[in-house]
């Protein structure tokens, strides 16, 4: 099995972490050989693409994989995308009031998990609620 890049987890914690358009700090990737093709994150603004892949017809704000999948297809074909791998990370804050942020659970909704074997997405990492901890899908 390849080996996965703990480095863009990093990488995505700290994008994520700066993200003041979400509540819910999530931040995911397109990765094509080591090479992020594309970024996504949560947002809270609807889109028809998040629509067509919503968990429920009341949950239409783009999804950080969602938004990955649907920027990496500004660069990739559908089939070149089958090629690629998925990163996901979640940061929050352990504790009310605390200054830095952990890892947390980034595990795709069903609705995400649709789109990404909708675009045959070969492999997805996300980070788990222990921090440097994380899950292959």
């Amino acid at each position: 099995m390849k080996k996965v890049n703990v480095e863009i987890l990093n990488t995505l914690a700290r994008i994520a972490e700066a993200n003041d358009d979400s509540n819910i700090k999530f931040c995911a990737a397109i990765v094509r050989g080591n090479k992020i093709v594309s970024y996504g994150f949560n947002r809270n603004k609807s889109h028809p693409f998040q629509a067509k892949f919503s968990k429920n017809p009341e949950a239409i704000f783009l999804h950080a994989e969602v938004h990955a999948i649907k920027n990496a297809l500004r660069e990739l074909s559908v089939e070149e995308l089958k090629n690629t791998e998925l990163y996901i990370t979640r940061v929050k804050k352990p504790k009310a009031g605390d200054k830095h942020f952990v890892w947390g659970l980034a595990k795709p909704c069903c609705g995400c998990e649709r789109a990404i074997a909708e675009f045959g997405i070969k492999r997805t990492i996300y980070t788990t609620d222990e921090n440097g901890k994380y899950e292959v899908l």
